[in-house]
């Protein structure tokens, strides 16, 4: 589904979540999130902002790279804090490994660590019929 598309389904639910099922980029999340943030109040600071921009990234990412796409993605604003959901279609769990550079092909390795480092808390929550969600709470 284009960006549009994505974003009017976003917009249709509550000032304090936005949700979709078409994500096919992480730039496309940024953009929702950054929408979904504009519409927060109070605002989260900058640095709040990006470090939910960073999480978001990560996450998605991770699915598209790692979970065979985006199965659902979700937004949800609290009073301290926004919970970025992610879920994709694989049962394997993110797991630790050590970062490689780019240089020599396939690098990475970075993102499961940054994501659980900027998080207050992350769950992952797997499905019966496959998959999984992973939940980041962010502090504002």
């Amino acid at each position: 589904m284009e960006q549009a598309a994505a974003l009017r389904d976003a917009e249709s639910v509550a000032a304090d979540t936005a949700r979709t099922r078409y994500l096919c980029s992480s730039f496309q999340a940024r953009r929702l999130t950054r929408h979904f943030l504009a519409t927060v109040s109070p605002p989260p600071s900058s640095e709040a902002a990006e470090t939910v921009l960073l999480v978001v990234s990560e996450l998605v990412t991770n699915a598209l790279r790692h979970g065979k796409g985006v199965r659902d993605f979700r937004l949800t604003a609290g009073h301290d804090a926004v919970t970025v959901e992610v879920g994709d279609s694989s049962s394997a769990l993110p797991r630790d490994r050590t970062p490689q550079g780019f240089a020599d092909g396939e690098g990475g390795g970075f993102g499961w660590p940054i994501v659980c480092h900027l998080a207050r808390d992350v769950t992952i929550r797997l499905h019966s019929d496959s998959g999984k969600i992973i939940c980041a709470d962010i502090p504002l």
